[in-house]
């Protein structure tokens, strides 16, 4: 028996002065099997003091604890101790810490790494499931996680920010995301799509050894409560309005645009594909097939031509020739007289400085939109979230560069 709790010793990478007592395995009616791994400090030992580290007697024994440790060959382990209490003459009588757990936690660190393994890759219900324990277990673990990934936060470097809205639950419902354009990592998620959100992201780097003096550059998308917050909270830096949603304005105004009765070679479909693509991914015969189309429409074709001309302004040379060119572009729209375009000349004007802030900033939402992608993933596997909370827990843990293997090893995972 000596033996093998030397061997089950070396697996649970037991410190001095705990060692392992006593191994046994039960079985329930189900046959399902049980590991108990009982752990003690050996009488006589000395222990040390949890404030100021001085070797101490052991003044007592309370009630024992139990913590989940990974499962063994199949079977639920867990392991028993009764911490001791050292009697220090300046401390008092404190309780010793334990090597392989969290204070106030029932699981082990490897079983905790283990379980958010599994969290980053599945809903908590699924590993509550696979687990054997109950989902408001799991949950505790993750907010701590998440917790500990906020409070260790390194936001000295931040110059360039990027912000986003991401809905989560109805239509009312908004979680804004803030991300470090230069790391491509998330550093803040909060309730709420108004200025107020970036209210909240001020006061949020001082907390992480940031400055927001230092934040030169914002990326966002048209919203006027984005921009608005910025210019409040963030008066010497620079926005930047992405380039792909002035791009999807322009295909949904070519989109919504009403041609009347309309001469076609193809299908609509067809046709809404042929003149929404890119020019430089569609074939010479589709080519030929959409210019035909325009040819036939007279006012689709100026449509198609008012969304390739905007679309056109980030091939410019440099910042003159393009503020010409969009000038010019707001003119054409408004003269056209077509409803859909002119309230985008009118966006295009209320914006144009954030506009042209991209041929010096060179930012883009890019980064939002990934992460986008990735709350999606994580709202679809879960089959949705009650609590705002429970998901920008979660963003927090997805996102994190540091990750764990289904075995608790620290692995630096590409994005």
């Amino acid at each position: 028996m000596g033996e093998l709790n030397e061997f089950v010793d070396g697996l649970l990478n037991i410190e001095d002065p705990w060692k392992v007592a006593d191994v046994t395995r039960t079985v329930d009616r189900d046959g399902r099997g049980e590991v108990r791994i009982r752990v003690e400090v050996p009488f006589g030992h000395t222990v040390r003091c949890s404030g100021c580290g001085r070797e101490c007697k052991v003044r007592d024994r309370p009630n024992e604890r139990t913590w989940r440790e990974l499962d063994m060959v199949g079977n639920k382990t867990l392991i028993h101790a009764r911490i001791p209490r050292s009697d220090c003459p300046e401390c008092g009588v404190k309780q010793i810490g334990i090597p392989w757990a969290r204070e106030n936690s029932r699981f082990t660190l490897q079983m905790e790494s283990f379980i958010m393994a599994m969290v980053r890759q599945m809903p908590v219900a699924t590993a509550a499931d696979q687990t054997g324990e109950v989902p408001n277990r799991i949950w505790r673990i993750a907010e701590r996680y998440a917790s500990d990934l906020v409070r260790t936060l390194d936001l000295s470097s931040v110059r360039k920010v990027g912000a986003d809205e991401k809905c989560f639950s109805g239509r009312d419902s908004f979680l804004t995301v803030f991300a470090d354009l230069d790391t491509h990592r998330i550093i803040f998620v909060t309730e709420g799509k108004d200025s107020g959100t970036v209210g909240k992201f001020k006061r949020f780097p001082a907390k992480h050894g940031g400055n927001t003096g230092n934040i030169s550059d914002f990326s966002c998308d048209f919203g006027s409560a984005f921009i608005s917050g910025i210019r409040k909270h963030f008066r010497f830096s620079g926005i930047t309005c992405d380039r792909f949603h002035l791009v999807k304005m322009a295909n949904e105004a070519l989109n919504d645009t009403k041609c009347g009765e309309l001469k076609l070679s193809v299908n609509r479909m067809k046709a809404k594909y042929l003149l929404l693509r890119n020019d430089r991914n569609i074939s010479d015969g589709d080519r030929e097939t959409r210019d035909r189309i325009c040819r036939d429409n007279e006012i689709l074709g100026i449509a198609y031509r008012l969304k390739e001309s905007l679309c056109s302004l980030y091939s410019m040379g440099d910042l003159y020739s393009a503020e010409q060119h969009l000038k010019g572009w707001i003119q054409w729209a408004r003269f056209t007289g077509m409803y859909h375009f002119v309230k985008l000349a009118d966006t295009a004007e209320r914006h144009t400085a954030c506009i042209l802030q991209w041929f010096t900033s060179r930012l883009t939402n890019a980064v939002l939109e990934g992460t986008n992608s990735m709350i999606s993933q994580i709202k679809n596997r879960a089959r949705g979230f009650h609590k705002a909370g429970s998901l920008i827990s979660m963003c927090y843990i997805v996102s994190a560069q540091e990750k764990t293997d289904m075995y608790g090893r620290v692995c630096e995972c590409r994005r």
